[in-house]
């Protein structure tokens, strides 16, 4: 026999952790305003939650920040020792770079980094003692 609440645990936590996300854009086509709320929803996340909609939700933003003529995003690297263990990391990296610029705060690289290492910790999966240690390698190169 099934009862609905056998499965009610997985529901509530699929509702924590994919509620909120942003509705698509209309007619497929990132904007602004899509970007700075899917941008703020996606990166309290971790990186493979939500499976249904991250893809989409880093393929819309990242285009839309790549094809931007309001934020230019530049990464050097060779400062970054974290992507050698974890390149997954890069595409938040971006995001993260982005949304600072989205909100008219200039570039803080150990903020950044801060935020970054925050978003790695709560991805399921990712965070080890190497990923630690290529953080640590990362802050002596900043």
């Amino acid at each position: 026999m099934f009862l609905f609440n056998s499965i009610s645990p997985w529901w509530c936590f699929a509702c924590m952790v994919c509620g909120g996300a942003p509705d698509w854009p209309e007619d497929g086509v990132a904007t602004k305003d899509w970007v700075l709320e899917a941008l703020e929803w996606r990166l309290d996340r971790g990186i493979e939650d939500c499976e249904d909609y991250m893809p989409a939700i880093d393929a819309w933003t990242l285009e839309w920040i790549a094809n931007s003529s309001e934020v230019r995003v530049e990464i050097d690297t060779h400062k970054w020792p974290v992507f050698t263990h974890e390149p997954l990391l890069q595409g938040p990296l971006i995001q993260i770079i982005a949304l600072e610029s989205l909100h008219g705060k200039r570039f803080d690289e150990n903020k950044v980094f801060r935020k970054l290492k925050r978003f790695a910790r709560k991805s399921d999966g990712v965070w080890d003692d190497a990923l630690k240690q290529k953080f640590q390698e990362t802050k002596d190169i900043q």
